[in-house]
């Protein structure tokens, strides 16, 4: 082994669960100590980047380990996303039930993969994904990736969910079941300065995606965006736009049709999320939660922005479209941003 492949193996052992470093080490991303490996394809995480201010960089990073979700966000070299695992970072999920039923975490197609993607594997967590990534690539300041989600909780998964729910009893017998997949095919597109067409906001990030059906019809469904923050942006605001008011949201969990930020507690730092009204519609919501550490999140606590787009009646052969702006920088510089945002765009 060269010393420079020693050097690399040595950097990607876990430190003591009770060291002080325990908690960065799993919970930001680096490649190095990931997989390239989905089922018999390789591919090489792709980054993306846009300067701000002439001086900072934004950097966005889609992952193999995670089937092309988004395992990294740094501004000027601070991480935003907790990426430890394939429950976390910053990736699409989806919920499909009917009327009769509800929304059950085993029926939940996952960007990034399968809750035992993570069982019996080491720290950070960012061994292969059960779901099934076929594309993955980057052109100009974009990236583009296709893939099939996989159930978070599959067929194989004796694990109860969190409504006490058997993936086994849920979903059927048959491919792609059997194979841990869902239904569903996943098309999505990262896009900084200046190819999201805003190149005066060099601070933003458009995300757009599309979903097709495979499924039988499902009289409910919901897709989100979940961004998984670093556990210091404790501070939850929502912005109005119409005044252009922020307003300190301290419950742990707050749902909002005013567009959200997560910030560090000395506002340096924050993420917003914009999604234009013609998009966000009557029934999409931004929704932001946070739990302490505990044994369902691994000890490591949830500090959550999404937003939360429900439909319904999708039937076979149906596409659905998502399209969610984010937005880096201190408190002040996001807000004034998602107003430039919303006047741009509307």
């Amino acid at each position: 082994m060269t010393p420079s492949a020693h050097a690399m193996e040595s950097a990607c052992v876990p430190p003591p669960v009770s060291s002080p470093g325990y908690y960065q080490f799993v919970q930001t991303y680096r490649s190095e100590c990931s997989s390239v490996r989905n089922w018999n394809r390789t591919f090489s995480d792709v980054s993306v980047s846009a300067l701000v201010d002439d001086r900072n960089s934004l950097a966005v990073t889609s992952s193999t380990s995670l089937a092309g979700a988004i395992a990294s966000v740094k501004v000027g070299g601070k991480e935003f996303i907790a990426s430890g695992g394939h429950g976390a970072a910053l990736q699409y999920a989806f919920h499909a039930w009917q009327k009769t039923g509800r929304a059950t975490e085993c029926y939940n197609p996952t960007q990034a993969g399968a809750r035992i993607d993570d069982v019996g594997q080491r720290e950070p967590y960012h061994g292969p994904s059960t779901s099934a990534l076929y594309v993955m690539a980057k052109a100009g300041s974009s990236i583009r990736a296709e893939s099939r989600p996989a159930m978070y909780l599959t067929r194989a998964d004796r694990q109860p969910g969190y409504d006490g729910c058997l993936a086994a009893n849920v979903q059927p017998n048959t491919s792609p079941f059997t194979l841990g997949l869902s239904p569903y095919w996943l098309r999505t597109q990262v896009q900084l300065a200046p190819d999201h067409k805003v190149a005066a906001l060099a601070n933003v990030v458009r995300l757009s995606a599309t979903l097709t059906s495979e499924d039988s019809f499902r009289d409910q469904f919901d897709g989100v965006l979940i961004a998984y923050l670093q556990r210091d942006f404790v501070r939850v605001y929502s912005y109005e736009l119409t005044g252009n008011v922020l307003t300190a949201n301290p419950a742990a969990e707050y749902a909002s049709k005013d567009p959200v930020l997560r910030c560090t507690a000395d506002h340096l730092y924050c993420l917003g999320m914009y999604v234009r009204p013609a998009v966000l519609g009557t029934s999409a919501y931004y929704y932001t939660m946070t739990r302490p550490p505990s044994p369902y999140n691994g000890m490591a606590g949830e500090y959550t922005m999404q937003v939360t787009s429900p439909a319904a009646d999708v039937a076979k052969g149906d596409v659905l479209t998502y399209e969610t702006f984010l937005v880096a920088g201190n408190r002040d510089r996001v807000a004034s941003t998602i107003r430039q945002l919303h006047q741009a765009l509307t």
